[in-house]
């Protein structure tokens, strides 16, 4: 959960030091695969995204998507801008956002409820954009699913009998960028899995 991670400061590196970031304690940074200049953070704590265009000198609240148990905002790869946050909280309360404009504004992609992670990996056979992975509640069932033509239609991956105790406080489910299928899960006291979708 994000909570125990809420006051954890963020420190940025200049090859010489390190130097405290203000305003963005306990948030999971990540840089945009295409500017190295921008860097985004997600407060899951209090559901606030923050964008940094001086490569992480300093950040600025760009909206407030809502707050989540899980932290671990992700970025397309190949893609400029294009984020993607998996929200859950108590019961079955969630869903998957999309920004397609570094994090000004959001939308929930259609058909997922609560998601506790999102992933990339390589394109399916003659698409462009990467394979996406949940884990999340799809269609009343929850597991692991993948979908190949930007989150519009989704096929579950995994089976009631391998999940593995559920995501755990690793909070990731990973395609593999050199072969397309292939999916990773952190899992509950049993290392991380792998899996051929």
């Amino acid at each position: 959960k994000s909570g125990g991670d809420a006051d954890c400061p963020v420190f940025r590196y200049t090859g010489n030091d390190w130097t405290k970031i203000a305003g963005i304690d306990g948030a999971w940074v990540l840089g945009d695969p295409l500017d190295a200049s921008v860097f985004y953070a997600y407060k899951a704590s209090a559901g606030d995204v923050y964008r940094s265009t001086d490569k992480g000198l300093t950040f600025a609240k760009v909206s407030a998507p809502g707050s989540s148990w899980f932290k671990k905002m992700r970025a397309t790869p190949g893609a400029k801008g294009d984020l993607w946050i998996p929200v859950a909280k108590d019961g079955t309360d969630g869903k998957l956002l999309r920004s397609k404009d570094g994090g000004e504004t959001w939308n929930a992609v259609a058909g997922v409820g609560r998601c506790e992670a999102v992933g990339f990996g390589k394109a399916a056979p003659g698409a462009s954009f990467p394979a996406i992975y949940v884990y999340a509640t799809i269609g009343a069932v929850t597991g692991i699913f993948q979908s190949v033509d930007e989150g519009a239609t989704w096929v579950r991956v995994n089976d009631d009998a391998h999940e593995y105790g559920g995501l755990a406080n690793g909070e990731f489910v990973m395609g593999d960028m050199n072969t397309f299928g292939v999916v990773y899960q952190s899992t509950a006291g049993n290392g991380i899995a792998a899996r051929l979708a």
